[in-house]
């Protein structure tokens, strides 16, 4: 499900684009929300968070550039159109990293281009971050960064602790750790996986991003030491030097 708002102060813009996108997407046979608000506080005010937003520069009250910086600062990953009046916008809109540029009269073929660009920009970002693995009731896609670490179970029951869920999934811990390895996962316990980019510092036992700790097997805390990251194998090393004087 993408959700979409679009933001205009002309009523008449608003339903003209959001007649365009509904088309696109139903001929793609995908599955989305259209929000629609007439300024930049009505966004800004909304609870939702967005995946596209078609937003117009020109408006009363905060125009468009303001609404996206503010948008930015609480939300890195949302993707914006800007649509204008005026083709000098165009550099200013620039500030905020805009996906693309519409400029007034909207024609149905610009927008339709841009929003095939965006459905091709989303797909290779899923290729990318994307993971699945086996659940007891089907296949579990989530995003690799999301994850913090895997926690062997029994009977090839897997614990995948994400950042804000928990699965349960199929298989071992040294399958999953060949997986694995190319995004940085480190095993300092026979029974855990951890991405490293979710370590926020060691010492006996990893601290997790989120406060769980995760014990170093004595066997493995040479190895733990020379694939975590220089900085915490700096904060390291001067513990040990500390608790040896």
């Amino acid at each position: 499900m993408i959700r979409i708002a679009i933001v205009d102060d002309e009523i008449d813009q608003i339903q003209k684009i959001q007649k365009i996108v509904l088309d696109f997407f139903e001929e793609q046979k995908m599955q989305i929300t259209i929000n629609t608000f007439t300024s930049g506080e009505a966004l800004l005010s909304a609870t939702v968070s967005y995946d596209l937003i078609l937003l117009d520069i020109q408006m009363d009250g905060i125009d468009g550039i303001e609404t996206a910086q503010q948008i930015r600062d609480k939300d890195r990953k949302t993707t914006l159109i800007y649509i204008s009046n005026f083709s000098e916008k165009m550099a200013t809109s620039f500030i905020v990293h805009p996906f693309a540029f519409l400029e007034k009269p909207i024609r149905s073929i610009e927008i339709q281009r841009h929003l095939q660009d965006y459905l091709a920009y989303i797909e290779s970002l899923y290729e990318k971050n994307m993971i699945s693995f086996p659940g007891q009731h089907g296949e579990i896609t989530v995003d690799i960064q999301d994850i913090l670490y895997f926690e062997y179970e029994n009977n090839r029951k897997i614990r995948l602790i994400m950042t804000d869920t928990k699965y349960c999934i199929i298989g071992s811990i040294s399958e999953l750790a060949k997986r694995m390895e190319q995004y940085d996962f480190i095993s300092p316990h026979k029974s855990f996986l951890v991405n490293e980019a979710k370590v926020r510092s060691f010492y006996f036992s990893l601290v997790m991003v989120n406060g769980d700790e995760i014990p170093i097997a004595k066997n493995r805390q040479k190895q733990v030491k020379e694939q975590i990251n220089p900085v915490s194998y700096t904060h390291l090393r001067a513990h040990e030097t500390a608790a040896n004087l």
